[in-house]
């Protein structure tokens, strides 16, 4: 019963009249005829082939229509409405479901509430303000100008509603204190005196010093100007005099080493009368020296309340209360040593985590923890970042003295004689910010991106340029938006799996992830939300996961008519053996079934798998199956969604085949290997590739332009390289269990703002 030619050759004149279409008599005397001279087994399919050629003819004609019209238009998108959603599937909304809840959270925690004022996107949790707790952390704002914090529970507010909370722009936030403690050592006092208050043209006071005494009192050294530099001391006590002014009372002066207080006392002469201070920051008042709180530091702005000034020879420690956090509570996930924070929207230079949940952490945590907020990006890049599943992340981040720049950072600028302060301090931070900022928002000239470029009137982009961006106080361009294309992704020598054993061992792919609502960021986590446009490349689908894709996908429904598909290359041709079932369900048992045939790219679509031979109990079928005219959609009808058994033809719509999210290329080519089934996909002229950084490995992921949201953290404009260090074959990469697979690893963040995800086991 072999034959060479397809199931559906044959002349008519060799066909047989067609049988009586009483279905049960017609197998029947079918059974009767032949049971003496076959087997049991040939009786039972030969009667339902039988029974299959008398079927109601405005069925079989209801039937074809329906596989042809749905393969035509998505070979086979509309399932049976029997059907269940695979497992498969229905795992991964599952697990969308819950990132979704973990994202949707309000947060709170120690007395401390944030409120939803907007609706949860993609771009933006809708939550104004994050909460920042710290312990045992020297903060620096720049320099030496900060404060030891003890223990802390705060507030950050953007400068502007709706923005996030911009690391890279301390001066569009708010530090709103509720409650700690924090010391200001000799050096700190000295940095705020002598670098930041009176570092400016004109200033009457110059090289100061200031030294806190076990006396409970500071002294204050330095020089005052009058005609020439004379030498000046002060000792003298802190106090609060309101809510917002701090002030230092002198209760002894010496001048040039000469006490002074009796002359001054009898002269009725007090400081204001020989030194003229008035800044925006502090002023002389009678002898007090009166500082505004909230200034007191280079931003971000502070916003605490002192109740308690304790001095001594450690350092003047404050204690802070604004009565609104009776006790600091600890989150479980608070480290020893470090910060955390914990909602809203926090940016650092590309990456924006979304209500996010943070830990800052030192390296060695054994060692003093240094973060200097202006300097954060090179602590950051000399660190690396951890993810869980969740999407919580830690920084892990050095010591800020342990960095070869921070011996260089000893320039002391000078600040303007019009702002009467080192505002000098802010402008190299705003600029140093906006040269950044041209890094990160940078985007190759492709001729989209040029385009753009050239439609936007001359005037419109020197606003901005650096120049523009670098003034204090700004308001801020859209921190949630890139302007680019969509993401463009290469991989390169990687087995990307779509989902559990499904996927491709990728030679080299060129690809644009397009979401299907114009304007959103491509969601990793929501398969169903965007596209995979290929624009040129090779893959080869190994036979293994082109068997997972029957098995774990394409068969996961009930009743079905194939079980257990497996598929192997024999003398150029594919072999598949399985379990049929006739009309999915008779006989009742799986059949054994081998088939073999090829398997081409009917256009640049579809492909077609066409069986030239077909064994049923190891006995061949298509001879008879072709005598009577019978197609094998009639026996085993197949309609899945990317799939359907159309006449003899097995078709697959390589657009919706496989799992969410829908691959759309155009086939040049379909081959069958011992390896797999080589796909080769015609380039696409109109859509420029990425182009991966020189030296990478051999094995990577690599993502540019666009924005991306991975884990709860929203890209803009990304530069994502994925890789595993670990191995030097092949990377595996898992789209569907990405999370997984990085919360095991480390992410590094270049000063640039691009991530090194390295999926290796981190020790």
């Amino acid at each position: 019963m072999e034959q060479s030619r397809a199931l559906g050759e044959g002349p008519a004149h060799d066909r047989p009249a067609a049988p009586s279409c009483n279905r049960r008599a017609a197998g029947a005397r079918y059974a009767r005829a032949w049971s003496s001279r076959i087997g049991v087994g040939t009786v039972l399919l030969t009667a339902a082939l039988l029974m299959s050629a008398c079927a109601d003819a405005s069925s079989t004609a209801t039937d074809a229509t329906h596989i042809a019209a749905g393969t035509a238009a998505t070979a086979g998108a509309g399932q049976p409405a029997s059907s269940a959603q695979p497992a498969l599937e229905l795992a991964k909304l599952k697990q969308l479901a819950a990132e979704q809840s973990v994202a949707a959270r309000v947060p709170s925690a120690s007395g401390m509430t944030e409120k939803r004022t907007r609706p949860l996107t993609l771009r933006d949790s809708g939550i104004d303000g994050s909460m920042m707790f710290a312990r045992d952390v020297d903060f620096r704002v720049t320099g030496d100008i900060g404060f030891m914090i003890q223990d802390m529970a705060a507030t950050l507010s953007p400068a502007h509603p709706g923005q996030p909370i911009v690391f890279d722009d301390p001066t569009n936030v708010t530090i709103n204190v509720h409650r700690g403690q924090v010391t200001m050592d000799s050096a700190k006092l000295t940095a705020i005196f002598n670098r930041y208050l009176f570092q400016y043209q004109g200033s009457p006071l110059r090289n100061m010093r200031v030294v806190p005494l076990d006396s409970g009192s500071l002294r204050i050294t330095g020089e005052m100007h009058r005609e020439t530099w004379v030498p000046i001391t002060l000792t003298g006590s802190l106090s609060m005099r309101s809510a917002d002014e701090l002030v230092f009372h002198a209760d002894h002066v010496e001048v040039a080493g000469v006490g002074a207080d009796k002359l001054m006392q009898a002269a009725h002469v007090k400081m204001a009368d020989l030194l003229k201070v008035d800044t925006p920051i502090a002023r002389l008042d009678g002898d007090d020296v009166v500082m505004q709180v909230t200034k007191l530091t280079p931003p971000p702005a502070l916003r605490m309340s002192i109740t308690q000034i304790e001095t001594s020879a450690a350092g003047v420690r404050f204690t802070l209360d604004d009565r609104t956090v009776p006790i600091i509570v600890w989150p479980a996930t608070m480290p020893a040593r470090g910060l955390l924070i914990q909602g809203g929207d926090v940016k650092f230079m590309r990456s924006m985590p979304m209500n996010i949940d943070m830990a800052i952490v030192p390296v060695d945590a054994s060692a003093s923890f240094v973060l200097d907020l202006y300097h954060y990006r090179e602590q950051l890049a000399a660190g690396y970042l951890t993810f869980e599943e969740t999407g919580a992340l830690d920084v892990h981040m050095p010591s800020y003295p342990t960095l070869a720049n921070a011996a260089r950072d000893t320039t002391a600028q000078m600040g303007s004689a019009n702002a009467r302060y080192n505002d000098s301090i802010i402008h190299a931070q705003q600029a140093a910010l906006a040269q950044a900022r041209l890094v990160w928002q940078h985007m190759p000239h492709t001729s989209s991106t040029a385009s753009a470029a050239r439609a936007i009137p001359v005037g419109t982009r020197a606003a901005f340029s650096a120049s523009a961006m670098s003034m204090p106080g700004a308001a801020p361009a859209d921190e949630r938006h890139s302007s680019g294309p969509a993401p463009l992704i290469h991989v390169e020598n990687v087995d990307f799996y779509v989902a559990g054993r499904i996927g491709f061992h990728v030679r080299s792919l060129d690809a644009q992830m397009v979401p299907k609502k114009p304007g959103q960021p491509v969601d990793l986590d929501d398969p169903d939300q965007y596209d995979i446009h290929i624009i040129g490349g090779e893959v080869i689908e190994p036979w293994p996961a082109m068997a997972a894709l029957f098995n774990d996908y394409l068969l996961d429904y009930a009743p079905r008519s194939l079980d257990d598909l497996q598929l192997k290359p024999v003398d150029g041709k594919l072999e598949v053996t399985g379990g049929i079932k006739l009309w999915n369900h008779f006989p009742g048992v799986w059949l054994p079934t081998t088939m073999s045939g090829t398997i081409v790219a009917k256009d640049e679509r579809h492909l077609v798998y066409e069986p030239t031979s077909v064994k049923v109990l190891g006995v061949p079928q298509a001879g008879l199956l072709r005598a009577l005219d019978i197609p094998l959609a009639s026996l085993t009808p197949f309609t899945r969604k990317g799939v359907a058994l159309m006449g003899n033809e097995l078709v697959f719509d390589q657009y919706t085949v496989f799992p969410p999210p829908v691959l759309q290329g155009r086939l040049a080519s379909a081959t069958v290997t011992d390896e797999g089934l080589v796909l080769k996909f015609k380039r696409d002229g109109n859509l420029v590739a990425a182009r991966p950084p020189a030296g990478v490995s051999k094995s990577f992921v690599w993502i540019e332009s666009g924005d991306v949201k991975m884990f709860n953290s929203l890209v803009t404009n990304t530069r994502t390289l994925i890789k595993d260090s670990s191995n030097p074959g092949v990377m595996k990469f898992d789209l569907y269990g990405y999370r997984r697979d990085v919360s095991k690893g480390t992410v590094r963040m270049g000063e640039d703002g691009g991530l090194d995800v390295d999926l290796a086991a981190r020790k």
